[in-house]
């Protein structure tokens, strides 16, 4: 079975893109607006088409442009949305911080309805207020609000690459959004946790036997430059810029990978899971 993607701020397509390549995904779309990123995109995934901004994705959704941009015919939506608006290194701005997308990024799965939806974003996202002098934490209860509003259910964990041995944290927040419009055999399910759990450990034990490198070399971390080398991107002070700020946002895939793992098994579980991808 292979479950449609939509991308939103997809940057380098290094996290749920990649992590959807790799779990069977069919990746139908993304959505930057950075010129190296995007540039990157296009190497990584030439058949796919970026649909650039997210803030104009919901207008595209509301007049119907495109054949997946119809209610019901996307499986999953995915999203890495800028997270210094509440990241507590920053000034944590919330709603008032320009590069928050994360309006555009609820609107377009209120618009869009997929059956399922997964969004990261820093730890900091839990406590960040809704705007500067409100109560803390309001920012992320209007989340999971918004998408009650519209239709949905959500679970969330805390993951990180530490998680997998490697030599960083990088902790994320992750989130499911389940449709309350498919049924999904609860009684059955296993909490995401103990997959979570099972899955961490499984890769640990892997890495130990076989001498598996973490998926993003520390490195890379340490020297983006080494993230466009292979592509043979000159070396300018913009692109330099630019290349830092790309790593500097990397997810890494295996934590990706944990939310598409339970939107996987969620599937299973459903009355009528997703048709199969038929081109």
């Amino acid at each position: 079975m292979q479950l449609t993607q939509l991308d939103l701020c997809s940057g380098v397509g290094a996290g749920f893109c990649y992590a959807g390549l790799k779990q069977g995904f069919k990746l139908i779309g993304t959505a930057e607006i950075d010129e190296y990123c995007s540039g990157i995109l296009e190497l990584r995934y030439p058949d796919v088409h970026n649909y650039g901004n997210v803030r104009e994705i919901p207008n595209r959704a509301k007049h119907k442009r495109g054949y997946y941009m119809h209610p019901g015919r996307l499986d999953i939506i995915t999203a890495s949305p800028p997270c210094p608006p509440f990241s507590t290194e920053g000034q944590r701005l919330g709603g008032a911080d320009e590069r928050d997308c994360f309006p555009s990024v609820l609107e377009t799965i209120g618009e869009l309805q997929p059956r399922f939806a997964a969004i990261e974003n820093v730890p900091g996202l839990v406590t960040c207020p809704d705007y500067p002098g409100q109560p803390t934490g309001s920012y992320f209860r209007g989340v999971v609000s918004t998408l009650d509003l519209f239709g949905y259910d959500a679970e969330w964990i805390t993951i990180g690459s530490g998680h997998f041995a490697s030599p960083y944290i990088r902790e994320r927040l992750l989130l499911v959004a389940i449709a309350r419009s498919i049924v999904i055999d609860w009684e059955r399910a296993a909490p995401w946790t103990d997959q979570a759990r099972s899955r961490t450990e499984e890769i640990r034990f892997n890495k130990q036997r076989r001498g598996i490198k973490p998926g993003y070399p520390l490195s890379v971390v340490r020297n983006p430059g080494n993230l466009a080398r292979p592509l043979g991107i000159k070396s300018r002070d913009g692109i330099v810029r630019r290349m830092r700020q790309a790593a500097g946002n990397l997810l890494d895939p295996r934590v990706a990978a944990i939310a598409l793992n339970r939107v996987l098994y969620l599937n299973s579980l459903c009355r009528e899971p997703a048709a199969s991808y038929q081109g």
